[in-house]
């Protein structure tokens, strides 16, 4: 009888347990949404690279798992050629501008000269017809004169024949007319030769001012030396452009998640070196099932646990409910324009901010569990 009574009040208990056990899961699966579709994501994985140069690398810093800074030198290429177009440049614009500046000194030193002897030449020729203007003046002065004595002279003829006046006073008029006469002869010979002196200075005047044309001529090639001088300035900042892109460095801080060459290979531009991601950027990504988003929200708490660390736990919230299913953009969608259909619970991404636990132990790609807290 004893035995009988044992045995009802242990198969009692064990219905109790069992249905405390139902009772428990049906009021969790009320009060949370739970899946095993977790991933750890990350939003920064940066693929590290030689964008620009093409080579053989030389030396790799950094292992996989190891911790790097941004800014931090991760590898070197060879960078020889590079190194030498840099040089051959520098050269070419070094040979440039010492053209560039010796034309320059000789145009300022021509033009200076030309400048003084054009103000000489021009100081001279205005004297010469100051000079010419003077003596002119003078020769009308003269000629007038003259006129007057010639006037007195016949004059005086007339009287002498008359017997009025003697012959030394008609011959003193005539030396008078005579000595007039070979000054004005003079100064037209003198206003002769001013004119001659005149013509040639204006002549080396004109030969000075077509010298300006050598200026000009000078003047274009220096611009053409000073066009010459950017483009190879330009190719130069290139060049220094390409040969300090022959160090790689990090980008961003944080763990080298993978290496994908050795050193002694040879990379093309843009080929992929270091993948590097952002431990900060972590993030849960559950892929939720559409008939359990009820509740599920922005704010929402949630426990997270992965199966790599199963004594771990993290703590998070629901900072985004994505607005379309993970099947929307699948490589290959399904194709339902035929009427072939089968009904699937569709996945929701649903993303989880963590908000404790040990970040350094989060791999992109490690998968687990989360329970979300619905929100009432």
């Amino acid at each position: 009888m004893n035995k009988k009574k044992l045995g009802l009040l242990l198969v009692l208990c064990m219905t109790l347990l069992l249905c405390g056990i139902f009772g428990y899961f049906l009021w969790h699966r009320y009060h949370y949404a739970v899946s095993n579709a977790v991933f750890v994501q990350a939003d920064r994985v940066v693929y590290l690279s030689f964008s620009k140069v093409s080579g053989r690398i030389i030396k790799l810093y950094k292992s996989e798992g190891e911790k790097v800074k941004e800014g931090e030198v991760l590898a070197i290429i060879a960078k020889e050629d590079y190194l030498s177009k840099v040089n051959q440049l520098k050269e070419s614009l070094n040979r440039v501008i010492s053209e560039r500046e010796a034309l320059e000194i000789t145009k300022n030193k021509i033009e200076r000269e030309i400048e003084l002897k054009i103000q000489q030449v021009s100081k001279q020729l205005q004297a010469l017809k100051e000079r010419r203007q003077a003596r002119i003046f003078q020769h009308e002065s003269l000629q007038a004169r003259l006129d007057l004595v010639r006037k007195d002279r016949v004059r005086l003829e007339n009287l002498f024949k008359d017997g009025l006046i003697s012959r030394r006073d008609l011959e003193v008029k005539e030396t008078e007319e005579r000595e007039l006469i070979n000054q004005g002869e003079g100064i037209k010979a003198e206003i002769k030769a001013l004119d001659e002196e005149i013509k040639a200075l204006e002549g080396n005047l004109n030969l000075l001012q077509n010298e300006r044309k050598t200026l000009q001529s000078l003047s274009y090639q220096i611009k053409a030396l000073n066009y010459q001088e950017r483009e190879i300035k330009q190719r130069k900042d290139e060049a220094n452009f390409y040969l300090e892109e022959t160090i790689l460095k990090s980008s961003l801080s944080g763990i080298v998640a993978k290496k994908f060459h050795a050193e002694g290979d040879v990379i093309a531009p843009g080929e992929p070196l270091y993948a590097v991601v952002d431990p900060e950027s972590f993030y849960i990504l559950v892929l939720l099932e559409e008939t359990k988003l009820r509740g599920v929200a922005k704010g929402a708490k949630a426990r997270i646990r992965l199966d790599a660390f199963p004594d771990k736990h993290f703590e998070g919230e629901v900072e985004e409910v994505l607005p379309a299913s993970a099947a929307t953009f699948a490589l290959v969608p399904r194709d339902i324009s035929a009427g072939e259909f089968t009904k699937l619970a569709q996945r929701i991404p649903v993303r989880i901010k963590i908000l404790r636990g040990d970040r350094s132990l989060l791999r992109v790609g490690l998968s687990g569990e989360v329970e979300i807290k619905r929100l009432r």
